[in-house]
């Protein structure tokens, strides 16, 4: 009885985890998605931000046609409306059927959105999309609408869908509210396209699921009506967890449940006992042999996996590497033959590179915490702390911000992720600061049971407390991009690698007075000592230093 009651527990806990390693594999294609719109969202946050010239054009209270016709280019029109939509300036191009088009997005900028992207509209043969932007002008709010060829768009979206790893199969789509194809890396479906069938319609219904065999997940993109789609062959995206995967660690269940059963029949039949222990040992060898094989087969896919991540991130980063060397270089040498306006335009494009360089930066990061691992030992969280404030020395001078640091005990840890997570914590509460307040920060600690409660306490201007979770979402921010600096990431960068530790980070916070992040890790992980470090990849990202991460 006691052998059949530890048999059904096993069977019990292996399907359960079966069914986790697939609940898993969906959980990291959302995050997969969320990660392209987020890109996708700050390529198109970083060109719709306030613009100087913008507003000295268009913020003078009678806009004329020339000045929108100048700066409409190759687009289908340009209109300036009023905070209450009714049109100052229009462009050539502006008829009836764009401006009816157009209200539907306007309406959005008009709920708050500081830009919004609507959808494929009725204009022409080829239709248009509205890209609107507020702007904030002396003489009141403005909207600026500019209409362009959908096809204008649908080289640099599919080119940032087709960056996306998948499976065999994998396609990968940009969508409008009507499921009209903005960007895509199917060919039997590009940009252009409409989905219509009812399976297509089936899967635009729904958020995540199985349809007609393929796995699909969709997320929304901010200030905009559209989705990225993601989609794969159920097969070949649940390949590690079905076929000979799935059944394999039943058949290991078997074989060890049959050689239960043997050891039993042995107390009874001693005369045999000989040959009944050779055919459950014979069993034992093969089973054996084949989850080494597995483990092998396993161990090379995670080197080719971290070798494509390298690969990856250089091809990520080269062209934004390029377009900042090519734009400094044409100021250093076509400095005096450009206009004012030229040098802007190359100032900003370099400032872009420059901040999407740093996003793609900071998402590796992220993605190797729990990759680019280290062996845990003793760490000093004092001397720690105290070298990332010698490395912060010219923030903490600049913002006379006085910084306090409690006793605190020594960890086993990595070393790295402690520093960076230090680092994020003590940067954040000097960014933050109220205006005329000196910062102050205080960090201290308890230990309490084998679990370390690290504290780290400011006087800046802290948070409305409903935010308290969604500030350690990747790509969350509560201000804008030109108030604060930073990428968004800092803070879940904190909880993953607090989450490593067997812990976690929480934010408690009074709008005004300051706030509270408190870390509670444990001070000792088993099998810390003999945790192996994670494969290095060669090339770029082997000879890439951890780099620190703003919030």
């Amino acid at each position: 009885m006691i052998v059949l009651a530890l048999m059904a527990v096993f069977a019990i806990e292996l399907s359960d985890s079966q069914a986790q390693s697939r609940s898993d594999i969906e959980a990291q294609a959302h995050q997969r998605a969320v990660l392209v719109a987020g890109l996708i969202d700050s390529v198109f946050g970083a060109v719709s931000a306030p613009n100087p010239q913008l507003l000295a054009e268009y913020g003078v209270p009678a806009v004329s046609r020339r000045t929108l016709e100048r700066s409409r280019g190759s687009n289908r029109y340009v209109a300036l409306l009023d905070a209450g939509g009714r049109v100052l300036a229009a462009s050539d191009g502006f008829t009836p059927q764009a401006r009816a088009g157009t209200a539907g997005v306007v309406r959005m900028v008009q709920a708050g959105l500081p830009w919004a992207l609507g959808n494929v509209v009725p204009y022409g043969r080829k239709g248009a999309i509205d890209f609107v932007t507020r702007l904030q002008a002396p003489s009141g709010p403005r909207i600026l609408v500019t209409g362009f060829d959908p096809h204008a768009l649908s080289g640099f979206t599919t080119s940032e869908l087709e960056k996306v790893p998948g499976v065999k199969g994998a396609h990968h789509f940009l969508l409008d509210a009507n499921g009209v194809v903005i960007g895509s890396n199917d060919s039997l479906r590009p940009p252009g396209y409409r989905f219509h069938t009812p399976t297509q319609l089936d899967v635009l219904a729904h958020g995540a699921g199985v349809v007609k065999d393929h796995y699909f997940d969709q997320v929304p993109l901010a200030n905009t009506t559209w989705k990225v789609l993601l989609s794969a062959p159920e097969t070949a995206f649940f390949a590690s967890v079905s076929g000979t995967r799935q059944w394999l660690p039943w058949v290991i269940f078997a074989a060890f449940a049959i050689v239960a059963l043997l050891a039993l029949m042995l107390a009874l039949r001693a005369l045999r006992a000989t040959d009944l222990v050779v055919e459950a040992n014979a069993k034992l060898a093969t089973s054996n042999a084949e989850l080494e094989r597995r483990a092998g087969e396993l161990a090379r896919s995670n080197a080719e996996l971290e070798q494509f991540a390298s690969i990856a991130s250089h091809d990520l980063q080269e062209p934004l590497r390029k377009v900042r060397t090519f734009t400094e270089r044409v100021k250093e040498t076509e400095a005096d033959s450009l206009s004012d306006r030229g040098l802007d335009y190359l100032q900003r494009a370099s400032a872009s590179a420059e901040r999407m360089q740093r996003l793609v930066e900071d998402l590796l990061t992220f993605s190797r915490v729990g990759t680019q691992r280290r062996p845990f030992a003793p760490v000093d969280l004092e001397k720690l702390a105290h070298d990332v404030l010698e490395d912060l020395d010219d923030s903490v001078r600049g913002s006379g911000a006085v910084v306090r640091v409690g006793a605190l005990p020594t960890i086993s840890a990595d070393a790295p992720q402690m520093r960076q997570l230090l680092q994020n914590l003590i940067s954040n509460a000097l960014k933050f600061t109220r205006d005329g307040v000196s910062p102050e920060v205080d960090i201290t600690a308890t230990v309490d049971d084998g679990r370390v409660t690290l504290v780290v306490r400011d006087n800046g201007i802290g948070f409305e407390p409903q935010y308290a979770v969604r500030i350690f979402r990747v790509f969350e921010r509560l201000h804008g991009r030109g108030a604060y600096p930073g990428t968004g990431i800092g803070l879940a960068l904190c909880r993953k690698i607090a989450e490593r530790h067997g812990g976690t980070v929480i934010a408690d916070s009074v709008p005004g007075q300051g706030s509270i992040f408190t870390v509670t890790m444990q001070t000792q992980r088993a099998g810390a000592a003999t945790e192996a470090p994670a494969v290095q990849a060669s090339g770029a990202q082997a000879e890439q230093e951890e780099p620190y991460v703003a919030v």
